[in-house]
């Protein structure tokens, strides 16, 4: 494998990182597709015009979703603690709404202060390789050692053995998304997250990615992932159609915002075992605020889904409202976005590291499995 960057002389217990140069051209794009759903053979070329009375009721839902999207983006929320993944939350009530105003109120003063005196202000990266691959691809593929991929083992095996508790009680055709991962929390499994912040710390990760978002971070989240092959979310797009799965399936954007992520394979992971992939340098697509709003309204606000009553919805929605932070699924083979996309498609299999960092506003998608089933850590870095 060819080493990149060494962090041997940043500090005594720092170990090589080992990156090797992505194999495929970065994204010629300069900006995400753009879908003419009106000509869409399962969007305008199936559903009869929206009426007047469709098109209000659509408008509602997105401008009631679009105003919940603004305050989170207004409150920073992506970057605020997570109450409802913490022991003894008990709902949304007066007491819990009371205790996040606190909180929020705290931290916000906090930071302020922090930036006014300096205090406030992102790390100076250990690792300039490691954060200018990140810029230029948005993505790394980095190798731990067989030691630190053991050390995660142990410390997250206890949320792999609820994971597989839970999903043993739920029927493959009722398992959502949510009912394959293990959230931990720093009062419940204290030892994932320091072994985490070690290790990433140990690879200069945690500068870098401080560095990347122009603000202190740390590790937010650290949640066990399953996906096996009977779980094929991205198979039958369009199921009251006969139209073939289209190769860009899953492909999105996160509707998150201020974060990199991070995923470790806790074991081998082969082309059909669900690795995770990347456009490379989609992430520097050109995606205005506005647009980034409308699309992370639209996944919030249910008009991302497939089902003919989603799209249904979603075709009564003004032309220019019509996109999707998961877009991927409605692209046309035969359409010049989608070569765009695969020239630079990256998947990232046990053979390239088994800790791929990465940036969600970039072009995405995992856990397609073929064969098997993938086990995977992902962690979030954000402000905390």
């Amino acid at each position: 494998m060819t080493t990149i960057d060494s962090l041997s002389d940043v500090a005594p217990s720092a170990r090589e990182a080992r990156m090797q140069a992505l194999p495929i051209p970065p994204y010629s794009g300069t900006s995400l597709p753009k879908i003419d759903y009106d000509a869409h053979p399962a969007y305008g070329g199936l559903f009869p015009k929206a009426t007047l009375r469709e098109r209000i009721h659509a408008l509602n839902v997105f401008l009631r979703t679009f105003a919940f999207v603004t305050i989170r983006r207004i409150v920073d929320y992506d970057n605020m603690p997570l109450l409802t993944k913490e022991a003894g939350f008990s709902g949304l009530n007066f007491r819990t709404a009371l205790r996040y105003i606190s909180m929020y109120t705290s931290i916000r003063a906090s930071r302020t202060i922090g930036t006014l005196t300096g205090a406030r202000r992102p790390a100076t990266p250990a690792n300039p390789a490691l954060l200018n691959q990140i810029k230029s691809d948005g993505i790394v593929p980095l190798t731990l050692s067989p030691d630190e991929i053991e050390q995660v083992r142990t410390v997250t095996h206890r949320g792999f053995a609820r994971l597989d508790e839970r999903r043993a009680g739920i029927p493959l055709e009722k398992r959502k998304f949510d009912d394959n991962v293990y959230w931990c929390t720093r009062s419940s499994d204290p030892e994932a997250f320091a072994t985490v912040e070690e290790i990433f710390n140990r690879y200069g990760i945690i500068e870098a990615a401080s560095a990347y978002l122009g603000r202190p971070v740390g590790v937010k989240h650290v949640n066990a992932q399953i996906n096996d092959d009977g779980y094929t979310f991205w198979k039958g797009v369009f199921p009251d159609t006969q139209l073939n799965d289209p190769w860009g399936s899953y492909l999105h954007i996160d509707a998150t915002y201020g974060m990199l992520k991070c995923a470790i394979y806790v074991h081998d992971i082969g082309p059909d075992g669900g690795p995770f992939c990347y456009v490379r340098g989609s992430q520097n697509a050109e995606i205005g605020w506005f647009e980034g709003m409308v699309r992370r309204t639209n996944d919030f606000g249910g008009f991302s889904g497939r089902k003919p009553e989603a799209r249904k919805l979603f075709m009564a929605l003004p032309a220019f409202l019509r996109k999707k932070a998961d877009f991927g699924g409605d692209l046309r083979d035969d359409s010049t976005d989608v070569q765009r996309l695969r020239e630079g498609h990256f998947s990232a299999t046990s053979n390239y590291g088994n800790c791929v960092l990465f940036d969600g506003n970039g072009v995405h998608r995992g856990g397609m499995v073929n064969k098997g089933e993938r086990r995977c850590i992902f962690i979030l870095l954000a402000e905390i």
